[in-house]
Protein backbone atom coordinates (compact mmCIF):
# COMPACT_ATOMS: atom_id res chain seq x y z
CA UNK A 1 0.00 0.00 0.00
CA UNK A 2 1.54 3.44 -1.15
CA UNK A 3 1.76 5.74 1.90
CA UNK A 4 0.02 8.80 1.27
CA UNK A 5 0.25 12.48 3.89
CA UNK A 6 -1.74 15.14 4.00
CA UNK A 7 -0.72 18.61 3.98
CA UNK A 8 1.44 21.33 2.35
CA UNK A 9 4.76 20.93 4.49
CA UNK A 10 8.08 22.08 3.41
CA UNK A 11 10.10 19.07 1.42
CA UNK A 12 12.51 18.87 4.91
CA UNK A 13 9.62 18.82 7.36
CA UNK A 14 8.18 16.09 5.22
CA UNK A 15 11.14 14.05 5.22
CA UNK A 16 12.09 14.60 9.05
CA UNK A 17 8.34 12.92 9.39
CA UNK A 18 9.99 9.85 7.98
CA UNK A 19 12.06 9.12 10.88
CA UNK A 20 15.46 9.42 9.30
CA UNK A 21 18.77 8.01 11.79
CA UNK A 22 19.41 11.19 14.36
CA UNK A 23 16.28 13.48 12.62
CA UNK A 24 13.27 13.73 15.44
CA UNK A 25 9.97 14.33 13.81
CA UNK A 26 8.93 18.30 13.54
CA UNK A 27 12.93 18.67 13.05
CA UNK A 28 14.43 20.52 9.50
CA UNK A 29 15.81 17.20 7.16
CA UNK A 30 19.23 19.21 7.12
CA UNK A 31 21.30 19.79 9.71
CA UNK A 32 23.38 22.52 7.14
CA UNK A 33 21.31 24.72 5.01
CA UNK A 34 19.88 23.08 1.61
CA UNK A 35 22.92 25.05 -0.68
CA UNK A 36 25.54 23.05 1.39
CA UNK A 37 23.98 19.50 1.46
CA UNK A 38 23.38 19.84 -2.45
CA UNK A 39 26.81 21.03 -3.23
CA UNK A 40 27.82 17.06 -1.85
CA UNK A 41 25.86 16.18 -5.14
CA UNK A 42 26.80 18.97 -7.57
CA UNK A 43 30.49 18.05 -6.84
CA UNK A 44 32.34 20.27 -3.75
CA UNK A 45 32.07 16.70 -1.82
CA UNK A 46 35.34 15.07 -1.17
CA UNK A 47 34.93 11.49 -3.36
CA UNK A 48 37.61 10.04 -0.73
CA UNK A 49 34.41 10.26 1.63
CA UNK A 50 32.08 7.97 -1.22
CA UNK A 51 32.61 4.27 -1.94
CA UNK A 52 33.30 3.02 -5.42
CA UNK A 53 29.31 2.46 -6.27
CA UNK A 54 28.35 5.77 -5.06
CA UNK A 55 30.63 7.64 -7.05
CA UNK A 56 29.86 5.19 -10.09
CA UNK A 57 26.16 6.06 -9.00
CA UNK A 58 26.56 10.12 -9.25
CA UNK A 59 28.55 9.54 -12.60
CA UNK A 60 25.45 7.69 -14.23
CA UNK A 61 23.24 10.42 -12.72
CA UNK A 62 25.31 13.12 -14.31
CA UNK A 63 25.74 10.87 -17.40
CA UNK A 64 21.88 10.48 -17.70
CA UNK A 65 20.93 14.39 -17.23
CA UNK A 66 23.72 15.23 -19.67
CA UNK A 67 22.29 12.54 -22.21
CA UNK A 68 18.44 13.62 -21.77
CA UNK A 69 19.19 17.19 -22.17
CA UNK A 70 21.21 16.86 -24.95
CA UNK A 71 18.21 14.51 -26.70
CA UNK A 72 15.79 17.45 -25.65
CA UNK A 73 17.94 20.06 -27.44
CA UNK A 74 19.37 21.74 -24.47
CA UNK A 75 22.82 21.81 -25.44
CA UNK A 76 23.81 23.90 -22.49
CA UNK A 77 22.15 22.16 -19.75
CA UNK A 78 24.08 18.76 -21.58
CA UNK A 79 27.42 20.58 -21.43
CA UNK A 80 26.98 21.41 -17.84
CA UNK A 81 26.43 18.12 -16.70
CA UNK A 82 29.18 16.71 -19.10
CA UNK A 83 32.04 18.83 -17.35
CA UNK A 84 31.18 16.47 -14.17
CA UNK A 85 32.69 14.05 -15.84
CA UNK A 86 35.31 15.16 -16.85
CA UNK A 87 38.54 13.48 -15.36
CA UNK A 88 40.63 16.45 -15.45
CA UNK A 89 38.18 18.65 -13.65
CA UNK A 90 36.85 16.19 -11.33
CA UNK A 91 39.63 13.70 -10.56
CA UNK A 92 38.65 11.87 -7.21
CA UNK A 93 35.14 11.54 -8.72
CA UNK A 94 36.36 10.10 -11.94
CA UNK A 95 39.27 8.32 -11.19
CA UNK A 96 39.08 4.17 -12.10
CA UNK A 97 35.32 4.45 -13.96
CA UNK A 98 36.69 4.01 -17.30
CA UNK A 99 37.62 0.27 -15.17
CA UNK A 100 33.55 0.18 -14.17
CA UNK A 101 32.10 0.74 -17.61
CA UNK A 102 31.81 4.48 -18.28
CA UNK A 103 33.24 5.98 -21.58
CA UNK A 104 32.50 9.68 -22.24
CA UNK A 105 32.83 8.47 -26.48
CA UNK A 106 29.31 7.87 -26.90
CA UNK A 107 28.17 10.81 -24.79
CA UNK A 108 30.45 13.13 -26.97
CA UNK A 109 28.66 11.42 -30.16
CA UNK A 110 25.41 12.82 -28.51
CA UNK A 111 26.86 15.94 -27.93
CA UNK A 112 27.76 16.45 -31.74
CA UNK A 113 24.48 14.88 -32.85
CA UNK A 114 21.70 15.09 -30.81
CA UNK A 115 19.24 13.13 -32.70
CA UNK A 116 21.44 10.63 -34.20
CA UNK A 117 19.86 7.41 -33.28
CA UNK A 118 23.00 5.16 -33.32
CA UNK A 119 24.80 7.41 -31.09
CA UNK A 120 22.04 7.49 -28.38
CA UNK A 121 21.49 3.76 -28.42
CA UNK A 122 25.17 3.58 -28.01
CA UNK A 123 25.01 5.87 -24.75
CA UNK A 124 22.18 3.68 -23.60
CA UNK A 125 24.47 0.49 -23.99
CA UNK A 126 27.46 2.63 -21.82
CA UNK A 127 24.78 3.56 -19.41
CA UNK A 128 23.96 -0.23 -18.83
CA UNK A 129 27.75 -1.47 -18.55
CA UNK A 130 28.26 1.01 -15.90
CA UNK A 131 24.95 0.26 -13.89
CA UNK A 132 25.83 -3.00 -12.36
CA UNK A 133 29.27 -1.54 -10.71
CA UNK A 134 26.84 1.75 -9.71
CA UNK A 135 24.74 -0.92 -7.91
CA UNK A 136 26.48 -1.86 -4.64
CA UNK A 137 24.54 -2.63 -2.04
CA UNK A 138 21.21 -1.96 -3.39
CA UNK A 139 19.51 -0.88 -0.71
CA UNK A 140 22.15 0.94 0.46
CA UNK A 141 22.70 2.74 -3.07
CA UNK A 142 19.33 3.99 -3.50
CA UNK A 143 19.24 5.30 0.14
CA UNK A 144 22.26 7.10 -0.73
CA UNK A 145 21.08 8.08 -4.15
CA UNK A 146 17.56 9.48 -2.39
CA UNK A 147 18.99 11.00 0.53
CA UNK A 148 21.43 13.13 -2.32
CA UNK A 149 18.38 13.68 -4.18
CA UNK A 150 16.87 15.57 -1.69
CA UNK A 151 19.54 17.69 -1.20
CA UNK A 152 19.53 18.59 -4.70
CA UNK A 153 15.56 18.69 -4.86
CA UNK A 154 15.34 21.13 -1.99
CA UNK A 155 18.72 23.44 -3.09
CA UNK A 156 17.13 23.02 -7.27
CA UNK A 157 13.35 24.42 -6.57
CA UNK A 158 10.87 26.62 -4.43
CA UNK A 159 7.45 26.94 -4.50
CA UNK A 160 7.00 25.79 -7.54
CA UNK A 161 9.65 27.33 -9.53
CA UNK A 162 13.14 26.61 -10.59
CA UNK A 163 15.69 28.06 -8.02
CA UNK A 164 18.89 26.32 -9.00
CA UNK A 165 18.66 25.02 -12.39
CA UNK A 166 21.71 22.76 -12.13
CA UNK A 167 20.74 21.21 -8.89
CA UNK A 168 17.47 20.77 -10.08
CA UNK A 169 19.03 18.76 -13.25
CA UNK A 170 20.99 16.87 -11.25
CA UNK A 171 17.97 15.69 -9.18
CA UNK A 172 16.49 14.14 -11.95
CA UNK A 173 19.85 12.38 -12.77
CA UNK A 174 19.64 10.71 -8.99
CA UNK A 175 16.07 9.39 -9.78
CA UNK A 176 16.94 7.89 -12.87
CA UNK A 177 20.10 5.89 -11.66
CA UNK A 178 17.83 4.73 -8.66
CA UNK A 179 15.14 3.17 -10.76
CA UNK A 180 17.55 1.93 -13.54
CA UNK A 181 19.72 0.64 -10.64
CA UNK A 182 16.86 -1.04 -9.03
CA UNK A 183 14.93 -2.08 -12.88
CA UNK A 184 17.80 -4.12 -13.21
CA UNK A 185 17.51 -6.58 -10.66
CA UNK A 186 15.75 -9.27 -11.67
CA UNK A 187 14.46 -10.02 -7.89
CA UNK A 188 10.76 -9.91 -7.98
CA UNK A 189 10.68 -8.63 -4.27
CA UNK A 190 11.56 -5.12 -6.10
CA UNK A 191 8.07 -4.90 -7.48
CA UNK A 192 6.84 -2.15 -5.07
CA UNK A 193 10.34 -0.50 -5.25
CA UNK A 194 10.00 -0.40 -9.11
CA UNK A 195 6.56 1.50 -8.94
CA UNK A 196 7.41 3.97 -6.38
CA UNK A 197 10.97 4.80 -8.25
CA UNK A 198 8.80 5.00 -11.53
CA UNK A 199 6.55 7.19 -10.12
CA UNK A 200 9.52 9.77 -8.64
CA UNK A 201 11.04 10.18 -12.13
CA UNK A 202 7.69 11.48 -13.60
CA UNK A 203 7.53 14.43 -11.27
CA UNK A 204 9.90 15.66 -14.12
CA UNK A 205 8.38 16.66 -17.75
CA UNK A 206 9.03 13.25 -20.08
CA UNK A 207 11.85 15.43 -22.07
CA UNK A 208 13.70 15.86 -18.92
CA UNK A 209 14.34 18.63 -16.58
CA UNK A 210 14.59 21.46 -18.62
CA UNK A 211 14.83 24.76 -17.88
CA UNK A 212 11.42 25.79 -19.14
CA UNK A 213 10.26 23.17 -16.73
CA UNK A 214 7.56 23.54 -13.54
CA UNK A 215 9.12 21.63 -10.75
CA UNK A 216 6.66 19.17 -8.79
CA UNK A 217 5.77 20.73 -5.60
CA UNK A 218 8.01 20.36 -2.43
CA UNK A 219 5.12 18.39 -0.88
CA UNK A 220 4.74 16.19 -3.58
CA UNK A 221 8.35 15.56 -3.73
CA UNK A 222 8.51 14.56 -0.10
CA UNK A 223 5.59 12.14 -0.76
CA UNK A 224 7.36 10.54 -3.21
CA UNK A 225 10.55 10.36 -1.41
CA UNK A 226 8.75 8.77 1.35
CA UNK A 227 7.18 6.25 -0.19
CA UNK A 228 10.25 5.15 -1.61
CA UNK A 229 11.95 5.46 1.84
CA UNK A 230 9.19 3.22 3.03
CA UNK A 231 9.18 0.34 0.93
CA UNK A 232 13.27 0.55 1.06
CA UNK A 233 12.90 0.23 5.23
CA UNK A 234 10.36 -3.07 3.91
CA UNK A 235 12.85 -5.32 1.93
CA UNK A 236 15.25 -8.09 3.73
Amino acid sequence: MRHWIAGSLGLGLFLAACGDDGVRPGEPYFAKPASQEAAKVIGETDPADLTDSQRAALVYAHAATALALLQAGDAEGGTRHLSHLDPSSHPGLMVGLDTMGFDPAPLAAVAAAPQDETAGLAAEAMLAALRPNATGDMKDTVAFLMKALGNAYEAGANAGTISDIEAYQTAYGLAIAARDIVAAQPDEAYGDLRLELELLVRMWPGAGPLASSTPAPDAEMALALSNVKLVLAGLP
